[in-house]
């Protein structure tokens, strides 16, 4: 029997709207069917290099995330005029979206065992020890 996992949902104050955002299988489908490409594609150019997506593709994955009733399209583009009427920048919507992205694991599962290495590193030059060829 297969178990069921279920998604983080992120809260989002965006201009006058609170959304719940969500994605799962059904939402990055919709988003990609909408899109008419990849999500992936989204950070990608034509060369393979990293680009920042532009906004109309950012609302899109908001809208298909959204799991909070009666938003429309047309309320979504509202919110974000009022959005950067309050003094939020593209690039806050952006680190938005990435959230979201990591919360859904959509760049794959962290390692909860993974370790960090503690030990500091230094550039600086340090003074010749006596057991030290340099």
């Amino acid at each position: 029997m297969a178990t069921s996992i279920k998604k983080a949902t992120k809260k989002m104050e965006f201009g006058d709207l609170e959304l719940s955002l969500r994605l799962g299988g059904r939402e990055i489908f919709n988003a990609e069917k909408r899109l008419g490409k990849s999500m992936l594609s989204l950070f990608m150019d034509s060369q393979g290099g990293n680009k920042l997506p532009p906004v109309n593709e950012i609302l899109i994955v908001l809208q298909s995330a959204n799991q909070t009733a009666g938003v429309t399209d047309a309320k979504i583009v509202k919110a974000f005029e009022k959005y950067l009427d309050q003094g939020h920048t593209t690039m806050e919507l952006f680190n938005d979206l990435m959230e979201l992205l990591e919360l859904s694991g959509f760049f794959g599962k962290k390692d909860k065992n993974t370790k960090t290495d503690s030990e500091s590193v230094s550039l600086e030059a340090e003074e010749p020890t006596e057991d030290s060829l340099l």
